[in-house]
Parts: structure tokens; sequence; C-alpha cells
């Protein structure tokens, strides 16, 4: 998009400039704890972000890519780091709550490995599995490390969303099982009563506690109770 959009409280649609604009720029957004909202480069060459006040500014990354894209959202870690998710990216990308900006290695890549994090309960942040064999997260002290999936396939998960009882759901994207990650850490599968290719990217808690998967190609709405249903 050219422009900025958003929402206010009231529900008044508004549009606002950006200062940097390119195609497929940036993908998902943080919410830093001093008010900025970081947008996640997937292709940008900088990073961008809006002040509390509405200023929109740029800024240098330490990584971009415009091949295969970078990284796919982000997750906020307990420290107030903002850490971008790698998609295709060989190195992880953070911003210090002073906004410093700075990469760290990562213990597994590939190409579109993930899509979308989550922070847990315990202060891990973990990667949601696309292309991914295997999961990985990032420790409340920053340690990388990996972990055995339950099910993989190309494209099988887009985005997470953390459940009341401290479940991790992945949004299932292509893949025919949903996968969770719970509170202490083992994963497992579960039924679907919907799938299809490229159904669902993203996802959102509702004050019930269902979890509502967002459709993509789907063309029924698919929810998660929470009881588990």
């Amino acid at each position: 998009a050219p422009v900025g959009q958003k929402i206010s409280a009231a529900g008044v649609v508004s549009t606002y400039s950006l200062a940097y604009t390119v195609s497929i720029a940036y993908h998902g957004g943080v919410l830093a704890p001093n008010g900025d909202i970081h947008f996640c480069p997937m292709g940008a060459a900088v990073g961008q972000k809006i002040n509390s006040s509405g200023v929109v500014s740029t800024y240098s990354l330490v990584y971009t890519t415009t091949t295969d894209y970078a990284y796919q959202g982000g997750v906020l870690s307990p420290s107030g780091e903002v850490h971008f998710v790698p998609r295709s990216a060989p190195v992880g990308q953070k911003i210090s709550s002073a906004g410093v900006v700075s990469t760290y290695s990562l213990v597994y890549t590939v190409s579109q490995a993930y899509a979308g994090g989550v922070l847990a309960p315990n202060g891990d942040i973990h990667f949601m599995a696309a292309n991914a064999n295997r999961g990985q997260k990032i420790s409340a002290a920053n340690v990388v490390s990996t972990y055995s999936l339950v099910y993989t396939t190309s494209s099988a998960y887009n985005g997470g969303v953390l459940a009341p009882n401290g479940d991790i759901h992945m949004v299932p994207f292509s893949a025919t099982v949903g996968q969770k990650i719970n509170s202490s850490g083992v994963v497992s599968t579960y039924s679907l009563i919907y799938t299809t290719s490229s159904s669902y990217v993203g996802g959102v808690l509702a004050p019930n506690g269902d979890i509502h998967f967002i459709p993509w190609n789907a063309t029924v709405g698919q929810k998660i109770n929470s009881s588990g249903v």
C-alpha cells in the first residue's frame, strides 16, 4: 500500500502518509513498550515505525533482502525487544527497547521456514512453522534452540495464537491437522473440521476464549473454543 490506514477507537477510518513504500514491504507489526509500532520487514530495505504521536519514520536495518523475503511477523519479548520472525533470513534480527537494531545466529534456517510467532507464558518466543521441519524458539535469556514437530508439510502453518490455558495453536495454512504446543512445551496434533490449500492466515483470541482462524482461501470460518473443541 502507498499509504497507511488506521481505525480510531470510535471506528473512524483514515489514511496517513508513509515514509517508505515498496511492493511486499512489510508483513505484520509489533507494539513496542514505548508506544512505537514497528512494521516487520519482508522485502523492505529499511525499517519503518509509527510513534505514539502518529509520526512515521524509517531507520536502518542490519539485514535485508528482497529475494525470497526476509521476515514475516514479529513478537515482543519479555525484555521489551522486538524480534522479527525469520521467513527466509539466515539470521535473526531484533530491536532493543532503546531502538538498537542487531542480528543474532539461528540454529535452523530454510527458505520460507517460519511465518509469524507467539510469546509463550514462560517467556519463550516460538516461531510458527511454514516450510520448517522443526520448531525453533528463543528463550527469555535469548538462547535459540530447536525442537521436534509432530506434523510438517510445505506451507503448513501461517501464524499462531496463545490460548487462555497456555497452549499455542498454529494457524493451518495448508496443514491437514491442527498443531499446538502446551505450556510444558509438549507438541501435539488434533483433527480439524475443514482443510484446504492456503486456507487460513493468522488468528485472533476472542474475549470468550475462542480462537478464530482468519480465512485466506477458506470458504468457511473455523474456530477452537476454550475447551479445545
